[in-house]
């Protein structure tokens, strides 16, 4: 895999595939703990209280994967400095950047909740708002400073923040949940691993970082990009961690106890497709990055690997799921076969969408990579307010999407990319 110009460093490309298999291997520990912690926690509850927390943990985590766009630009525009500028004295763009960036979340997020507060908590209202604006200010600070590990393809300490992350959490939550049922409680135990996970790992990712990167981007234009990454990523949220959200929101959920089983539902049966792919995302737009006379096909194989997992998922869901939905929750009239097996089969759609948004955005091609998100955002939310029954609509909502989006995106990468960006020279911004 000979790099370009505008790639890591030959040494990083030639460890690659170690790359992808600690990136996996952390998402496996960090996201197998935040899935053991769902099934925990809808059994501890039950459905009917395991409501109120889905539409919490969906309310931040569509707005985390808003700000996971931070993370994505960071990572594509982060290289390594050559020996000659690593003693440059320059702005910290990227940290500056993020301070002001998580004040002003915790601003916009405090100052708007009397707003949407009783829309979106009705049960617990206010007690929801400190926990969520905590997490998401410190969540800017995790994106930024997992964007640069990415960017200089510092797999181990990227993968570090992951499971350190998920297993805090797990921690956490779990012995909340040994102590107490408040949602209001629960909820921190949620949000605060964003704060106290980058406390626990700076002192050994520190040396690694400091002095050795520098960005492509100005601040206006770094701002600019993460606009629109921002964009996209919420985009992402809203047909991934924020459906539970969304679907609420549109329609007639006809029950606490069978919304509560459907989000429950997707929640655990999409989370092996959805979460991998894009825990990888980031991964994905260095590799793409590193030779893009050959990403094209790398993106094909991509989408073929996804898939076929979603394929073999699918059938295993359709054969297992209602027994296992029927022993998590003591009843066997939960979800049927078919339905389970259709909201992991629609995961590999939005899998290949990650891919193929990974591929855009390699390519310094940021309106087409916002663009395919919206268009599938939009397409996803449409079909939610179509008048069908709760399980018809949503079903149809987790196709439509992802496949609108696929046309965006398709249609860019099927063009010549017009802007390449590479390393920066000894005078360009640096961290």
């Amino acid at each position: 895999m000979p790099p370009s110009d505008s790639a890591v460093p030959p040494e990083a490309v030639r460890r690659g595939p170690n790359g992808a298999v600690l990136i996996l291997a952390a998402t496996a520990i960090g996201g197998g703990a935040g899935y053991l912690l769902q099934i925990i926690t809808g059994a501890a509850l039950g459905t009917a209280a395991y409501a109120p927390f889905a539409v919490f943990w969906s309310a931040l985590y569509l707005l985390i994967s808003a700000l996971s766009g931070v993370q994505q630009e960071v990572a594509r525009a982060t290289h390594v400095l050559g020996e000659g500028a690593r003693g440059a004295s320059r702005a910290p763009v990227v940290r500056n950047f993020a301070v002001v960036a998580a004040l002003i979340i915790a601003v916009l997020i405090a100052g708007t909740a009397w707003i949407w507060v009783g829309a979106v908590f009705p049960a617990n209202g206010w007690s929801l708002v400190l926990p969520l604006v905590i997490g998401l200010a410190a969540y800017v600070v995790v994106a930024a400073t997992a964007g640069v590990l990415y960017g200089l393809s510092l797999w181990a300490s990227a993968a570090a923040l992951t499971i350190v992350d998920g297993l805090v959490r797990f921690a956490i939550v779990a012995v909340m949940l040994s102590l107490t049922t408040d949602i209001a409680v629960l909820a921190w135990g949620v949000t605060l691993p964003f704060a106290i996970t980058p406390l626990i790992l700076w002192p050994f990712i520190r040396r690694g970082v400091v002095g050795r990167f520098g960005i492509d981007v100005g601040p206006r234009e770094l701002s600019w990009n993460v606009l629109r990454t921002v964009t996209a990523a919420a985009a992402t949220g809203v047909m991934v961690s924020g459906l539970p959200l969304m679907i609420q929101a549109t329609g007639d959920i006809v029950s606490s106890d069978a919304f509560g089983s459907l989000s429950y539902a997707i929640t655990l049966t999409r989370a092996p497709i959805v979460i991998v792919v894009l825990a990888l995302q980031s991964y994905l737009v260095v590799v793409f990055r590193t030779d893009a006379d050959a990403m094209l096909g790398r993106v094909v194989r991509f989408a073929i690997i996804v898939l076929a997992g979603a394929g073999l998922l699918s059938l295993l869901a359709w054969w297992l799921g209602p027994w296992a939905l029927s022993i998590l929750f003591g009843r066997a009239d939960v979800l049927s076969g078919g339905t389970i097996a259709l909201l992991v089969a629609t995961a590999g759609l939005v899998g290949v969408l990650c891919v193929t948004g990974a591929a855009t955005l390699s390519r310094a091609q940021h309106g087409p990579f916002a663009g395919g998100w919206i268009v599938a955002a939009v397409s996803t939310i449409i079909a939610l307010l179509l008048p069908l029954g709760l399980h018809e609509r949503t079903i149809l909502a987790m196709i439509v999407g992802p496949v609108a989006g696929l046309i965006v995106h398709i249609v860019a990468l099927r063009r010549p990319a017009s802007v390449h960006l590479g390393p920066p020279a000894p005078d360009d911004p640096i961290s």
